[in-house]
């Protein structure tokens, strides 16, 4: 009888145990880059001689549970001259990014690029996953295209007003594979509304959508996994991830995806097509100064 109560005691043990590290885990999730502007500040990182980039948005520019372009540009020997601060924070949208752009401003950037605005999406493609990823009580607007407009106009306005900053944005990437799906239709006119910010602003458009596109026409893949069941998939995507430390490339293959994990997120291939924008962007500026 006591070896039995022994057993059951070292059963529910190395239960608790396994679920607290499961818990740990998986709130890596909410852990933010290490160089978030915040950091920056409070550290005093500013690297002598090199030119600040900050890379502002939400789950996309984060890059914990999508491929972290921000450090992967960093990396590349077209961007040695620069530093960079990675301003993602998962589940914002153009909202949460205008609230928090005070601490991107105080870090006197060189360089601004922004990719948001797939959480402001999502509220319409994808609301299942928007009440997971998106506190709506803090919202002062539900998210819609024209409240997009809205808060991107300003954040650039900001941006080019209290910095001097060069700024990019990046169309944001496709939702989904299947180019003639309802929410690619509609991140279609989200990306028209960040060339038409673009253009009346003066600053750089740079078409991460259209390579994504490209890519997958070159593919034959254009009518390829829709995305649906977000939030389930979402969900799996983290626990495969943080839990079981499955790469994103590998949760890509397993959902049936070339360029995303779950429907929203980058993997390794459309990340780095991300941080070739950049790089591009980067080395067309240095160009302009020297001529």
């Amino acid at each position: 009888m006591d070896l039995l109560y022994g057993e059951t005691v070292v059963v529910l043990l190395l239960a608790v145990a396994g679920l607290s590290i499961f818990h740990q885990r998986k709130s890596r999730i909410k852990q933010l880059p290490s160089n978030n502007p915040q950091a920056f500040l409070q550290n005093g990182m500013r690297q002598d001689g090199k030119k600040l980039v900050a890379v502002i948005g939400g789950d996309v520019v984060q890059g914990n549970i999508s491929y972290n372009f921000v450090e992967d540009a960093s990396k590349r020997k077209g961007c040695i001259e620069y530093q960079f601060i990675n301003d993602g924070v998962n589940g914002s949208t153009s909202y949460d990014v205008l609230q928090r752009l005070d601490h991107v401003i105080a870090c006197n950037p060189d360089f601004a690029v922004i990719l948001v605005g797939l959480n402001d999406a999502s509220a319409k493609i994808a609301p299942d996953l928007a009440k997971k990823k998106i506190n709506m009580d803090e919202q002062s607007e539900k998210p819609s295209l024209l409240v997009y407009e809205k808060n991107l106009a300003q954040i650039v306005i900001r941006l080019k007003t209290e910095t001097s900053a060069k700024i990019a944005l990046l169309s944001l990437p496709v939702a989904g594979e299947n180019l003639f799906s309802k929410a690619n239709k509609e991140i279609d006119q989200y990306n028209e509304v960040i060339k038409k910010i673009a253009e009346m602003n003066n600053v750089s458009y740079l078409p991460f959508n259209e390579k994504l596109k490209a890519y997958l026409k070159g593919k034959g893949h254009t009518r390829g996994r829709s995305l649906k069941n977000g939030s389930k998939l979402y969900e799996k995507a983290i626990i495969d991830h943080f839990v079981y430390g499955y790469s994103l490339d590998r949760i890509a293959h397993r959902n049936g995806y070339l360029l995303l994990t779950d429907g929203m997120h980058l993997n390794s291939t459309a990340g780095m097509m991300a941080a070739h924008q950049i790089e591009l962007f980067l080395k067309k500026n240095e160009l302009k100064a020297i001529q």
